[in-house]
C-alpha cells in the first residue's frame, strides 16, 4: 500500500485486508475465482460503499468487471441525495453484488473407450452468458485465450487442439482489437495413447488424464479475469481396433471378435513386398 500511495501520489490513508477477511466478512469476495488461481484468489467484487458520519453504510456501488469504478462525482451526488443509476441504497445492509453470471465448462471424451491405434477427442465445452465473448489466439500479453492444457501422462499422445473460428471485437472502453469467439465455444484436442496403461476394477485396461482448461472473457466494453478449471479422466483402453469401430455401445460379445494373427499378417505383408515378388 505505500508504494501505491507513493507512486500515485495519495495522502489519506489506504487499509490492507491481506487474507480477505474483511471481504469475506462483507459478503463480497469474489467466488468466481479459484483458490489455486494465485495471484488473483481473494480479490473482492468491484464496488465502492458510501459511509455518512455516524459509520453507516448508506449506498452501495458495484460493476459487472473488475477495472471499473465510480467516478468522485457520483459518490458526492448520492452523499447529497440525489437518486442516481446503478445506486442501491443500503441503510446499514451490507450484502455484497448479486453474482455475476459466470462462463461454466464441461470436459469429457468422444464415447467411452480410447481403443489402440485410433484417436478420440478430448472436448471442452464453454457455455458463455450473453454480452460475453472469449478470448482465441492471438492475445496480447498477459491474457489469456480458451485452451485445453494436459499434464504430463506416460503414454498420452496428444495433438494440437482445434479451435472454431473467431472475429475481432473492438473494446469500446480502450480501443483495443481482441479476437473472440461468438456464443458458446468448444474446443477439441485430439489424443491417442501408445499401448501404456494402468489396470483398473475387474482388471480393466485405464488411462488417467488430467490437465486444465484456461479461459478469459470480455464484453463489448471490459475484460474479466482469467479462469481456470482442472479435470481428470478415467479411460477405459481397448485392446483391439474392433472394439473402436463398433458403431453401437455397449458390451462387445466376444463371437463378434474375429481372431487375428497379428505378426503372421505382418509378415505376409513383408514377404508381398520383397524385391521379385509377384
Amino acid at each position: 500500500m505505500a508504494d501505491f500511495s507513493a507512486a500515485y501520489g495519495i495522502t489519506f490513508p489506504l487499509l490492507s485486508d491481506p487474507d480477505s477477511e474483511i471481504i469475506t466478512s462483507f459478503g463480497i469476495l469474489n467466488t468466481l475465482i479459484p483458490p489455486d488461481d494465485h495471484p488473483w484468489y481473494g480479490v473482492p467484487f468491484p464496488g465502492t460503499y458510501l459511509i455518512d458520519a455516524n459509520g453507516v453504510i448508506t449506498h452501495k456501488f458495484f460493476e459487472q468487471t473488475l477495472s471499473i469504478r465510480i467516478g468522485a462525482e457520483q459518490i458526492l451526488a448520492a452523499a447529497q441525495g440525489e437518486e442516481l443509476p446503478g445506486a442501491e441504497s443500503t441503510g446499514a445492509d451490507v450484502n455484497g453484488p448479486a453474482e455475476v453470471a459466470a462462463v461454466t465448462v464441461d470436459v469429457e471424451i468422444d464415447r467411452r473407450a480410447l481403443p489402440e491405434g485410433m484417436r478420440r477427442d478430448l472436448v471442452a465445452r464453454f457455455r458463455v452468458p450473453a454480452g460475453q465473448h472469449l478470448y482465441g489466439e492471438p492475445v496480447p500479453e498477459g491474457m489469456v485465450a480458451a485452451a485445453i492444457v494436459l499434464d504430463d501422462t506416460p503414454g498420452l499422445l496428444p495433438s494440437e487442439t482445434e479451435h472454431p473460428p473467431t472475429r475481432p471485437l473492438v473494446l469500446r472502453g480502450t480501443g483495443e482489437t481482441l479476437h473472440v469467439y461468438e456464443g458458446d465455444v468448444t474446443l477439441r484436442r485430439p489424443i491417442a495413447h501408445n499401448g501404456s496403461a494402468g489396470m483398473g476394477p475387474d482388471d480393466e485396461r485405464i488411462l488417467t488424464i488430467g490437465g486444465e482448461v484456461r479461459w478469459q472473457s470480455c464484453d463489448d466494453v471490459q475484460c474479466g479475469l482469467p479462469q481456470r478449471q482442472r479435470f481428470e479422466l478415467t479411460i477405459p483402453i481397448s485392446h483391439r481396433l474392433w472394439h473402436g469401430m463398433r458403431s453401437a455401445p455397449g458390451e462387445l460379445d466376444p463371437s463378434e471378435i474375429p481372431d487375428a494373427n497379428e505378426r503372421e499378417h505382418l509378415t505376409r505383408m513383408i514377404e508381398r513386398r520383397r524385391p521379385g515378388d509377384g
